[in-house]
């Protein structure tokens, strides 16, 4: 169920706005001693929110926008049609003016014209969620507030769904070690080798605390291929323990945080992912980039062997921005 409603004029349930000022009007009564005038405008406006491209009224999420101080950019299409009062027939040629009542939403264009067929598309632009209203500022024209509530909104492509997990003690062996920050031995390949707690960052122990990279001053020995083996001195790395595992936004946790380009989806922001599922913007990683999404596995080599073989990672799929 979408948290993004909209009142159009053409529901039972719209809100009326009080008509413009009227260019006509008409008598209640033939005697003119006790005539009560009534406003009547020469022309009428009726909105229509378009369906967008996923076929319901949420607002989209343009592709080429940005997140700006936190915050996503909305963008509504709506029809008006214009009808003459007084026979139903086409308005073409007229210039309308629609305003918002708040001040940060942008009406595109500022200034519309009716077509042949009396209609015209404008589009709202916000990045403020919440309750706003349309209205016309042509007096000769009759029109009922559009309310509008704005929280939901799908981002109009679609998004590149990974996943990512961190090194599990009981995936090594070898002798148990000490390091640097912690109070129990643990293994000596999960702390010291390049597919353990150094290069992953964090790693869950047999303890079920989680070991967490430090920092540093010695080098790598590489292997026969050039690459990173294991750490050359153990003795000058450093490491904490943690209760989480810890993402750039606040702690992560499977099956409900992921790692975003916060120029895309907003820091800690709630979003649903098709055939993924709810999920917060808890990271970020260099290599998430523009319309991609990381989603965090958990610890070991076992959940990520059911990731890789499953049917979710390496697919795009549509993303619903839920809100903050």
């Amino acid at each position: 169920m979408s948290d993004t409603e909209v009142t159009p004029v053409s529901t039972p349930t719209a809100q009326a706005s009080p008509l413009s000022t009227s260019v006509g009007s008409a008598v209640s009564n033939p005697h003119p001693a006790s005539n009560v005038v009534v406003p009547v405008a020469d022309i009428a406006l009726r909105w229509d929110i378009q369906l967008n491209l996923f076929g319901d009224n949420l607002p989209i999420i343009p592709s080429a926008s940005h997140v700006q101080n936190g915050r996503i950019l909305y963008q509504y299409k709506i029809k008006i049609t214009l009808t003459q009062v007084a026979d139903g027939g086409a308005v073409s040629g007229k210039s309308v003016k629609i305003k918002s009542n708040r001040g940060g939403d942008v009406i595109l264009p500022d200034v519309v014209s009716s077509g042949a067929d009396g209609t015209a598309i404008i589009t709202l632009e916000s990045r403020s969620s919440g309750d706003l209203y349309l209205w016309v500022e042509n007096s000769d024209i009759t029109a009922e507030h559009l309310s509008i509530s704005l929280k939901d909104a799908w981002y109009e492509g679609t998004f590149l769904i990974t996943g990512y997990h961190v090194c599990n003690e009981e995936d090594f062996s070898g002798q148990l070690a000490n390091g640097n920050g912690l109070s129990s031995q643990h293994r000596w390949n999960f702390l010291y080798k390049a597919t353990g707690v150094i290069m992953q960052g964090t790693g869950k122990a047999l303890n079920g605390r989680y070991v967490r990279f430090v920092s540093m001053n010695t080098t790598w020995v590489l292997n026969s291929n050039g690459n990173r083996d294991y750490i050359q001195n153990p003795s000058q790395v450093n490491f904490a323990y943690s209760d989480s595992v810890l993402g750039a936004f606040g702690p992560v946790t499977e099956n409900h945080s992921i790692a975003v380009d916060r120029n895309v989806i907003p820091p800690r922001s709630h979003v649903q992912i098709d055939g993924v599922g709810d999920r917060y913007a808890d990271d970020r990683g260099s290599a998430i980039v523009g319309h991609h999404v990381d989603n965090f596995l958990g610890a070991g080599n076992a959940v990520k062997q059911a990731w890789i073989q499953g049917e979710i990672n390496g697919t795009q799929r549509r993303v619903k921005y839920i809100g903050g």
